[in-house]
């Protein structure tokens, strides 16, 4: 159904083309932002709108998610009714993180304060090491969270499993993760150095577009070491993964065909036109 008034962005997505090869993460990335990117607008007002009682943050972050996962995936999808059946089926679990979040971003606050203050008045090693030890669990916490919200959303486990499962991801995909914290931070900043300005931006920017780097970079790592190998435990393939060697084959068939001359010489062995009859009596036209 239409929201905001735009019925366009409730429209399919067209997919991926059957024939389509496999691309490099960073083309395909580029490809992907520039396809969506009216729609992460979209996107982002949805979840700006969801989050307007604070505590629903949880559940408004799982299913901007599935949305971007999605989009990842390049599966054709009708964007609201996605984001809010995501909303709802998961609001449970996205509720709950949601609330450890808020609670988590203010003791951080707090104590980033704290032992600021501490190293200032008594600058001695001790201090220096609590502190970054103190910073680099709330990073490694950060990034865990790339993790946390896809398996919500596209996986039936428990908190416990999930939280469990970011833990491994978390280190497994460190390469992904300090890419997708680095462009996440830059973007964080840069709403910071707008100031005033920034306040503007929020309800069309930041977000869907952190979620998106986020999801791209992070999943396919929850497919490799959990999706595809519970498929394969299966005796099945994992359908989320296209059979590119398929592709590949149709493109090869595709290039010998393309070969193909349009007309083969026959070198003598044509059929001589012979000249029809003349018909006897009277001819109807």
């Amino acid at each position: 159904m239409p929201f905001f008034g735009h019925s366009y962005f409730n429209k399919s997505g067209k997919g991926v083309s059957k024939s389509e090869p496999e691309k490099k993460p960073f083309f395909k990335f580029c490809e992907l932002f520039a396809r969506k990117f009216w729609k992460f607008f979209y996107v982002n007002m949805l979840y700006v709108f969801f989050c307007l009682p604070l505590v629903t943050i949880g559940p408004a972050t799982v299913a901007m998610t599935q949305v971007m996962r999605k989009f990842t995936l390049e599966q054709p999808i009708f964007i609201f009714e996605e984001f809010w059946n995501a909303f709802k089926k998961n609001f449970k679990q996205g509720l709950i993180i949601g609330l450890f979040d808020l609670f988590f971003i203010a003791v951080f606050i707090l104590s980033y304060n704290y032992y600021i203050f501490l190293t200032a008045v008594q600058p001695d090693v001790s201090n220096m090491v609590m502190s970054a030890v103190f910073i680099a669990a709330g990073v490694f916490i950060f990034m865990m969270h790339f993790y946390i919200y896809p398996q919500i959303a596209a996986l039936t486990l428990s908190l416990g499993q999930i939280i469990k499962n970011s833990l491994f991801l978390t280190v497994l995909g460190i390469k992904r993760n300090i890419i997708t914290l680095l462009v996440s931070l830059s973007l964080i900043f840069l709403i910071f150095i707008l100031g005033a300005f920034s306040l503007f931006l929020l309800p069309f920017v930041p977000f869907a577009w952190i979620s998106f780097i986020s999801v791209f970079n992070s999943y396919p790592v929850i497919q490799k070491y959990i999706i595809t190998p519970f498929y394969e435990s299966r005796g099945e393939k994992n359908p989320e993964i296209p059979d590119y060697s398929v592709h590949s084959d149709n493109r090869h068939k595709k290039e010998e065909e393309d070969q193909k001359p349009l007309f083969e010489d026959l070198g003598g062995r044509e059929t001589p036109i012979k000249s029809k009859p003349k018909p006897k009596g009277k001819v109807i036209r």
